[in-house]
């Protein structure tokens, strides 16, 4: 059982919106955590998610949208009088896409479930979700229950803008919980202005962190990654690039679903493996993610699903 926590909000998209005099947009249940949790619900793991939605309509159609992905939804709770998160995305001609967010929870403090990490063999979290004041102490408690049960937890930034001194003391607080640390070659930008950018540079301040494994991802040219005193990289898959929207989710599937197949059951496991076999978990997440850039969206073709799946599930 993959547990995955973070944001669920409401996804607006439109393709060059603001080009046109009417714009249009599409409504998708949206989330970096849930993007990842789809994917690996698509994969075949058993998938739960822990996360909040307002008592609207839209609450009411996250959950139906939940359901419908084959995700365990028992500890999502509907927040009374509050109303689900809305995101704004605008998909450019280039594929890249710009984001604005539209929240309104307010200071109600996240209270997640404490049974909701029975039978978990796999924590995921990341992204503004695990920065906002609300959320710490309910995250916090999630990690140290999987510190005393020896649950492997992975980690993504999602970074969307500079980082300040109070975000780099609270992922100080984060860090000694977290097995795997996955980012971008952005995130690592924004987390490490002042550091030289390029990708190798970046990557020794990534492993400098601490996680016993971390990986970094470089879009079209391929990820990175450093376990021990190792460092490794694996090429990226030239594709025709529709929209980028969830690419980045799609790799961190990938990765956690690869790494659970070494049956890395405890933290333990992980911080002890050879790890003879991470370039191909890294190259399997770099091909996942370039399929995803194909279609828009985080809706990967059944058949490019399959293919993947008889090539390296």
């Amino acid at each position: 059982m993959v547990v995955l926590t973070g944001e669920l909000k409401a996804d607006l998209i439109g393709q060059n919106g603001w080009e046109h005099s009417e714009p249009t947009y599409n409504l998708r249940l949206g989330g970096a955590a849930l993007n990842t949790a789809s994917v690996l619900a698509r994969l075949g793991s058993p998938v739960r998610f822990v996360g909040e939605v307002g008592d609207d309509r839209l609450g009411q159609w996250a959950l139906q949208q939940l359901e419908a992905q084959r995700l365990d939804t028992r500890f999502v709770r509907r927040l009374e009088g509050a109303l689900t998160p809305i995101a704004l995305a605008e998909v450019e001609s280039s594929g890249d896409s710009t984001y604005s967010f539209y929240r309104s929870f307010g200071p109600t403090q996240f209270q997640p479930d404490k049974g909701s990490l029975a039978r978990a063999q796999w924590l995921h979290f990341g992204s503004g979700f695990a920065f906002q004041e609300r959320n710490v102490a309910g995250i916090l408690e999630l990690l140290e229950i999987a510190q005393e049960y020896g649950i492997p937890v992975s980690f993504d930034p999602n970074l969307r803008m500079a980082v300040d001194e109070g975000y780099l003391e609270r992922l100080r607080q984060y860090l000694p919980y977290i097995s795997v640390l996955k980012a971008s070659l952005e995130d690592a930008k924004l987390l490490f202005p002042l550091v030289p950018s390029e990708p190798h540079r970046l990557m020794e301040k990534l492993s400098e962190l601490g996680a016993p494994i971390t990986v970094m991802t470089l879009g079209a040219e391929g990820a990175m990654a450093t376990f021990r005193t190792r460092m490794m990289r694996v090429p990226g898959v030239r594709v025709r690039v529709v929209d980028t929207l969830g690419a980045g989710d799609t790799f961190t599937a990938a990765l956690i679903y690869g790494l659970m197949k070494q049956e890395l059951a405890t933290r333990i496991e992980l911080i002890t493996w050879e790890a003879t076999r991470l370039p191909v978990v890294l190259a399997a997440a770099c091909h996942l993610s370039a399929l995803a850039c194909t279609v828009p969206g985080v809706n990967l073709r059944e058949g490019d699903l399959q293919t993947w799946w008889e090539r390296f599930g």
